[in-house]
C-alpha cells in the first residue's frame, strides 16, 4: 500500500478515496514503485517522469495507468503541502505585520517617555536652581545675623548686655557654611 490513510501530508482526508488509489496503482507493480520512488520529487520531475513512461510503448497500458495514479496521488500529496505552505507563508506574514506595529508602537512610547524624561530633567533642574538661589539668599542674610549674634556674645562675655535666655551650649555653631555641608 503506497499511500497510506493516517498521513496528513498525502492530501486525502478520507479512506475510502485512498483504498481506491491504492487499489488502482496495486494492478500494476509499477505504480506503488513510482509514487514511493518518487515522493521526494518536485512535480516537474513526477511529471516529466510520468510523460517518458507514457511515450514509451514498451510499457504495458496498465502499468500506465498505475503510474498515472501515483502521479494523481503525488500531485494532491504536493497540492496539500503547497497549501500548508501558503498557509505558513501567510501566517508569517501577518506575523510579521503584528511585529512591525508592535515596533512602532514600542518606538512611539519610547519617544513619549524620551520627551517627558527630558520634561522632568529640565524641571529638576530649574528646581535645583531655584534652591540654589533661595539658599545663595539665606546665605547672604546669615552672615550679617552671625555678624550680630557675635557680637552680642561678646558684649554678654564682657558683661556689657545680658542674654538670660540664651545658653551657649544652645547658640549656632560659628564655622563657615559651605553647600557640601549641608547634606
Amino acid at each position: 500500500m503506497a499511500l497510506r490513510p493516517q498521513d496528513p501530508s498525502g492530501g486525502f482526508r478520507h479512506g475510502n478515496v485512498v483504498a481506491f488509489i491504492n487499489q488502482k496503482m496495486a494492478r500494476q507493480v509499477k505504480g506503488p514503485e513510482f509514487y514511493l520512488e518518487n515522493i521526494s520529487c518536485s512535480w516537474a520531475e513526477v511529471e516529466d517522469k510520468l510523460r517518458a513512461i507514457l511515450e514509451d510503448s514498451m510499457m504495458t497500458s496498465e502499468a500506465k495507468e498505475a503510474c498515472a495514479w501515483g502521479s494523481l496521488a503525488l500531485g494532491v500529496r504536493f497540492g496539500k503541502q503547497g497549501q500548508l505552505h501558503a498557509c505558513g507563508m501567510q501566517w508569517l506574514q501577518d506575523f510579521t505585520k503584528l511585529h512591525k506595529s508592535a515596533s512602532q508602537a514600542l518606538a512611539s512610547n519610547m519617544k513619549e517617555l524620551t520627551v517627558q524624561h527630558e520634561m522632568e530633567l529640565k524641571e529638576a533642574a530649574y528646581r535645583l536652581q531655584l534652591t540654589l538661589a533661595k539658599l545663595a539668599e539665606v546665605q547672604k542674610e546669615k552672615e550679617p545675623l552671625r555678624w550680630k549674634l557675635l557680637q552680642a556674645v561678646s558684649l554678654h562675655h564682657l558683661g556689657a548686655v545680658s542674654l538670660p535666655h540664651l545658653e551657649p551650649s544652645r547658640l549656632p555653631s560659628l564655622r563657615p557654611f559651605h553647600p557640601q555641608n549641608m547634606f
